[in-house]
Parts: structure tokens; C-alpha cells; sequence
């Protein structure tokens, strides 16, 4: 490059208008990151937050009535939560979407009712069902059995968490008061 060019590049970059919006531009750049950045870090700690609660395993399941849920059988034995059942058991496999990751799956052994025609039953989680929609159930034969004939195949029915009787309720008292415990002293 020789020496008159790059005198006319130098007074090039030096015009107002240009310096204006080469700042204006390296402003908005260096703010860019920090502004969506914050906002984002907002949303993925308030999700993280959601998680943590739910880890701690004391948030219900955000809907616990399950009807017009489509129940099915199948042959139980080693089940995904890690215990062999039998045929005989009333025991269910949930749907993956609300089994949950990581072994054993966080609704493990986690006790359930189960109504169809004017029958109710308890039944535990004891598997995943890979087949069965959002809110489905896989039911081992007998538990199928009780409610009609394997010949029927699919059944619709409703059901629900048992665990929803376990929490503390709030207390609405404004005044402290000490947890009884069960021991004198």
C-alpha cells in the first residue's frame, strides 16, 4: 500500500459521520450480550429454582387427577424402577413423560388409585411404560383382571397420585408455635 492511500483510508474513517456510527455500532455490541445475557440468566435461574423444589420432592405433581386415561396390560418381571413383580401384583408401569429420569425414576413405588366401572383399586408405580401416552397406564394382568377381561384390551378410566394426603397443610395462624414432636420435654 502505498503512502497516498493510506492517507485517503485514514481521512476516510476520521469523516463525523462515519466515527458516529462506528461508535453507535461498537456501543451497541458491547451492551448487546450484557442485556440479553441478564435476562436469559433470569429465566434459566427461575427454572433451575422450579427444578430444585421438585428435587427436593416437596412440590406436588402439578396435575394429580388423571380421566379418560387409557389403561393397558402387560407381562410385569423386572421392572424399571429395579424390583421383579408378579403377574398377580397390582402394579403399574406410568407413561415416560411423568416416570421421570435417573434410576430408580423419581415416581417409584409411589401409590396410586385406579377406578373403572364402579371398581377402585390401589395400585404402586413398579415401571415405566414406553408405549403409553401422557397420563396412561400399563397394569399388570391382574390388576387389569380385576377391573374387566384381557379380552377387552384397553380400557379408559381415571386416576390418581396417593401422596397428596402426606404434606403438612399451611398453618394460618399468624403466631409462631412449637412442632409437637411426639416426646415430652
Amino acid at each position: 500500500m502505498n503512502h497516498d492511500v493510506r492517507v485517503q483510508v485514514f481521512r476516510h474513517v476520521q469523516s463525523p459521520r462515519l466515527s458516529s456510527t462506528f461508535l453507535l455500532v461498537s456501543a451497541l455490541l458491547l451492551f448487546f450480550p450484557f442485556a440479553v445475557g441478564g435476562t436469559h440468566g433470569y429465566s434459566q435461574r427461575r427454572h433451575h429454582q422450579e427444578l430444585a423444589q421438585r428435587a427436593r420432592g416437596d412440590v406436588d405433581i402439578h396435575r394429580r387427577d388423571f380421566d379418560n386415561a387409557r389403561f393397558t396390560f402387560y407381562d410385569v418381571g423386572l421392572g424399571a424402577c429395579g424390583q421383579y413383580s408378579s403377574p398377580g401384583d397390582f402394579i403399574v408401569a406410568l407413561n415416560v413423560a411423568q416416570y421421570g429420569v435417573g434410576f430408580p425414576g423419581l415416581q417409584c413405588f409411589k401409590s396410586i388409585t385406579i377406578s373403572y366401572g364402579g371398581k377402585t383399586a390401589q395400585a404402586t408405580i413398579m415401571d415405566k411404560c414406553m408405549g403409553c401416552p401422557y397420563g396412561g397406564l400399563d397394569l399388570s394382568t391382574g390388576l387389569f383382571n380385576y377391573f374387566a377381561s384381557e379380552s377387552a384390551g384397553v380400557l379408559y378410566g381415571s386416576w390418581s397420585f396417593e401422596d397428596v394426603a402426606s404434606k403438612p397443610t399451611p398453618s394460618t395462624s399468624s403466631r409462631w408455635t412449637r412442632a409437637h414432636t411426639g416426646s415430652s420435654g
